[in-house]
């Protein structure tokens, strides 16, 4: 009598059952699943990486986030070498009026004399910071455009407009800014079509 044939061989192959079956099916699963789960901390990874560095370079300054807000174009200072700051020997060019930011003084106790010049440079195109008073030590001239070493064209752009006037350098103002300083023997601007607006040098106090 031959031995009972095993249940688990057919024609001596072995025979795949239920229970094996949903073990290879659930290995496979499990492999999926952490080949999933490698690629979603992968990605994570690099996220966090590139929130990182996007971090360290807005905190030192090379990336920055939004917008500035708009201010005067100031062009970059001249690499001509200035031999005396206080009164240049060398031809500037005339500026934009829209490039020129001008703070208006008024040093005499005649009412309005800085409101009405600042009304008529912004007709120009130029543009008005402020009007205050001050500079009372020119009160008796036609007046002075004063600047610091960044704002010489603009101080020249300003001084074409008016006869007269003379160019005062102030070492310690800083910017592109320039202040007009209106006096007594101040007589309204040059007409437009009488405008000089060549090259050409700063006209300087004594």
């Amino acid at each position: 009598m031959r031995d009972r044939d095993d249940p688990g061989q057919w024609h001596g192959a072995h025979i795949v059952d239920e229970q094996e079956l949903s073990f290879s099916s659930d290995g496979q699963a499990k492999r999926r699943a952490r080949k999933r789960q490698n690629i979603v901390f992968s990605v994570m990874a690099l996220l966090v990486i590139a929130v990182l560095a996007g971090a360290v370079l807005v905190f030192n300054g090379t990336l920055k986030l939004g917008g500035e807000p708009a201010a005067v174009a100031s062009p970059k200072p001249s690499e001509t070498k200035i031999e005396n700051p206080k009164c240049p020997a060398i031809d500037f060019k005339y500026q934009k009026p829209s490039d020129v930011e001008i703070r208006v003084l008024n040093t005499t106790d005649i009412s309005g004399l800085a409101g009405d010049t600042a009304e008529a440079l912004e007709n120009r195109g130029f543009k008005i910071s402020s009007l205050t008073s001050g500079w009372k030590s020119l009160s008796e001239t036609t007046g002075a455009v004063i600047a610091g070493p960044d704002g010489y064209a603009q101080a020249f752009t300003v001084q074409r407009q008016i006869p007269g006037i003379v160019f005062i350098y102030d070492e310690k103002k800083w910017g592109s800014r320039v202040d007009l300083a209106l006096g007594e023997k101040f007589d309204g601007l040059e007409k437009e079509r009488k405008l000089d607006t060549s090259e050409g040098k700063l006209v300087c106090g004594k």
